[in-house]
């Protein structure tokens, strides 16, 4: 008679893992992100509408009532994504400086060593093009700039500067190489501003004037070809000459 086999230990059950805030099983987290989702898009189109209405009314003539109109969104979901109207300011600054630092961070991804014209005409080309996009960032600036507060020095301070501080080294640096125009670099800074933002700013004025939208392609290129024949009118030697070289 065959002897039965003795029946092994059972396994001590191990307990399951914490969930993890960004991955977990496909069963624990599908029921959670629907409503994380809402959440998120419900923010998302909070911070878009203030950044619109903040430009178009300012702070003090902005309501938290039309924030929430024309995001679509319940004025009692207000202040579960956003404390303050400060609070909801600031987030729209935020969200648009960091959209501008990160297009021009890309746009100049792998160009070290590159030289001094191409890098300015990248950043020239790259920032009218944001401006065509985004005039909501201009008009938002311009909403706050007009009298000195805590809200625009923290600003300045925050996003203004570092930009200003950005571009106007590699703008002093092109100089020493005879490009750009002559000049104290606060004065040029907004000369440019108000060069390369004024059409889309004033988008419908433009077109009552001119009768042409300023943020078609074809017109956005050839805004950007003036703005670099009045800023960078003349290459420097060394360049002609390595333009000359290449063509051979």
């Amino acid at each position: 008679m065959r002897q039965a086999r003795s029946a092994k230990p059972a396994r001590p059950v191990r307990p399951a893992p914490p969930p993890r805030s960004r991955r977990g099983s496909q069963c624990t987290a599908k029921p959670e992100r629907r409503p994380q989702r809402r959440s998120v898009d419900t923010r998302e189109r909070l911070v878009e509408a203030a950044l619109a209405v903040f430009g178009d009314l300012g702070f003090e003539g902005a309501s938290t009532r039309e924030i929430a109109r024309r995001a679509g969104v319940a004025l009692a979901a207000l202040p579960y994504h956003f404390t303050t109207k400060d609070a909801l300011w600031r987030a729209a600054a935020d969200r648009i400086f960091g959209k501008l630092t990160s297009r021009i961070g890309k746009r100049l991804d792998g160009l070290d060593g590159v030289d001094r014209a191409t890098q300015l005409r990248l950043v020239l080309r790259e920032f009218v093009r944001f401006s065509a996009e985004r005039p909501a960032l201009h008009r938002f600036m311009m909403q706050v700039a007009f009298t000195s507060s805590d809200r625009l020095a923290w600003l300045v301070e925050t996003h203004v500067r570092p930009m200003y501080d950005f571009v106007n080294a590699i703008t002093v640096d092109a100089r020493r190489k005879g490009l750009g125009p002559a000049g104290r670099p606060a004065h040029l800074h907004y000369i440019l501003i108000g060069a390369a933002t004024s059409p889309y700013v004033m988008r419908a004025e433009f077109e009552l004037l001119t009768g042409s939208d300023p943020c078609g392609d074809a017109l956005i290129d050839e805004h950007v070809a003036t703005l670099e024949r009045m800023f960078f009118p003349v290459a420097p030697a060394r360049e002609q000459a390595r333009a000359r070289r290449a063509k051979r």
